[in-house]
């Protein structure tokens, strides 16, 4: 009658922890980042009631139940669309680290903001861990440049803003797991112009040009020329312009045909003079366009062509753009490796017109940050006005060889424990990475199944009256006891 008394006893308190851990689950049902716990019990002991003979049965006596531990469960919780670029979530394994008075916690919320220095931390104002482009650094403005982000910044050297810059990168690498710290992410960044230093031309010359007969050398000539310009970035963000002519050579050759290129890049001056002769050798002026424009670089070239109007050879000068060498390409040759060759660049098919396929500028205005965002590999990504974007961070995943060991210090938040082992980097040739990809502008929900949750709470509550009962049971079988002795 002792033994049943106490196992009741151990049974209301163990079906007790299953109820606070299903409730506490129910609870958090939309809580995000919540992970459910799931109560897991054990029997206390069992006591041999006979050890002798050759009795093949079981012949033991439970002692009661205790609580065994609460099983994390990992599995992913819904994820739902959200209208902020620091919102994540992680498609699989890893943790975001936090750090905050020399503890580092870990935690599968990725909702993180800007706090009043530019680091990025979570609700709790724990700061969010990873690496930072080292090539950061204040930027070095001109007086007009420092104009354009604030009249007062500039004039009264009152500073009223913080300008950075950094050198463009694909990717931040992630250093060694023990140093890492805040990431901070500037309100202001410039990038400085990036000048023209290669440009690819695709276009289709005009093959039905006729010729004429020169009056001053009784020469056949073309009677007009294919005309095309491009804009070109200076060092100092400002734009020249390339100006390229193409005229057919005649008498025609057999097979293909044969242009000559004249190419000057010009910059803009003014407005014309009236009554002005411009020297043609220094200046360049357009019809119907009253602009001056100075000529900074001119040369010359020739390009041949095949039958099919496949490029077969190209003679493309270097020409110098206020200091800046600017290599020409005007396509790949007939012959040349390369997909498809001879038809990539400048072509004359005598079927199509005159017309621009493309222009390819490796040049750049000056850019300053537009927004950020974070991209699947963790690089928090710095988007410019010029169209560059660059990696100003990248985000750290850590990993554990048990994660259901971790322990819980709040809803969504967890430290290292013995049983959890230490947080490691996946090491690919040497170098860090998540392993796991990132996805922006979404959240993860808890992942409590409230259909299970309720379930298991109206099957651990009775269990519970059952052992309720028990006791009674029991109390009731010793005061009969009682009685009888009376």
């Amino acid at each position: 009658m002792n033994r049943s008394f106490y196992n009741g006893v151990s049974g209301i308190k163990t079906h007790q922890f299953g109820i606070d851990t299903w409730a506490n689950n129910i609870a958090n049902e939309n809580t995000f980042g919540f992970k459910e716990n799931i109560p897991e019990f054990k029997t206390i002991f069992s006591q041999t009631l006979n050890t002798t003979g050759t009795n093949l049965l079981a012949n033991d006596i439970g002692l009661g139940s205790g609580a065994q531990s609460s099983k994390l469960d990992l599995s992913q919780g819904s994820i739902i669309n959200s209208d902020r670029n620091f919102d994540t979530v992680i498609e699989g394994d890893g943790w975001y680290g936090f750090w905050k008075n020399g503890t580092r916690s870990y935690t599968k919320l990725g909702a993180f903001y800007k706090d009043v220095n530019g680091d990025l931390v979570n609700d709790n104002g724990e700061y969010l861990l990873g690496s930072v482009n080292p090539s950061i650094k204040p930027a070095n403005l001109s007086q007009s440049q420092l104009l354009s982000f604030g009249e007062q910044y500039a004039q009264d050297g009152r500073k009223n803003v913080d300008i950075f810059t950094l050198d463009t990168s694909d990717d931040t690498p992630l250093g060694d797991i023990n140093t890492l710290g805040k990431i901070n992410l500037p309100d202001i960044l410039y990038i400085p112009p990036i000048p023209t230093k290669n440009i690819k031309f695709g276009a289709n010359l005009n093959m039905a040009v006729q010729s004429k007969i020169d009056p001053q050398t009784n020469q056949e000539i073309a009677s007009s020329s294919d005309h095309f310009s491009v804009s070109l970035f200076n060092p100092d963000g400002s734009k020249n312009i390339l100006d390229m002519t193409f005229t057919k050579q005649f008498p025609e050759i057999q097979d293909g045909s044969i242009w000559k290129t004249e190419f000057k890049i010009v910059k803009d001056v003014g407005e014309q003079q009236r009554g002005v002769d411009y020297d043609p050798n220094q200046y360049l002026t357009y019809p119907h366009d009253n602009t001056l424009y100075q000529i900074v670089d001119s040369a010359v070239g020739s390009l041949r062509f095949d039958g099919s109007g496949a490029l077969v050879e190209a003679n493309t000068p270097t020409l110098s753009n206020e200091g800046v060498s600017v290599t020409l390409n005007l396509g790949t040759p007939v012959g040349v490796s390369g997909i498809n060759s001879g038809y990539d660049g400048v072509t004359a098919i005598k079927s199509l017109g005159r017309e621009t396929k493309f222009v390819d500028n490796d040049g750049k205005p000056e850019g300053v940050l537009v927004e950020y965002s974070i991209s699947e590999d963790g690089n928090i990504v710095a988007n410019f006005s010029n169209g560059i974007s660059s990696s100003v961070a990248k985000i750290a995943l850590f990993h554990f060889q048990n994660d259901g060991g971790l322990e819980k210090t709040s809803e969504n938040m967890y430290i290292e424990s013995a049983n959890s082992g230490k947080a490691f980097f996946y090491n690919v040739d040497g170098k860090n990475i998540n392993g796991t990809r990132i996805v922006s502008g979404k959240l993860e929900t808890s992942n409590v199944r409230l259909n299970v949750a309720l379930t298991e709470l109206i099957v651990i509550q009775k269990a519970f009256d059952a052992n309720a009962k028990s006791i009674t049971t029991s109390d009731q079988m010793i005061q009969k006891a009682i009685e009888m002795k009376k």
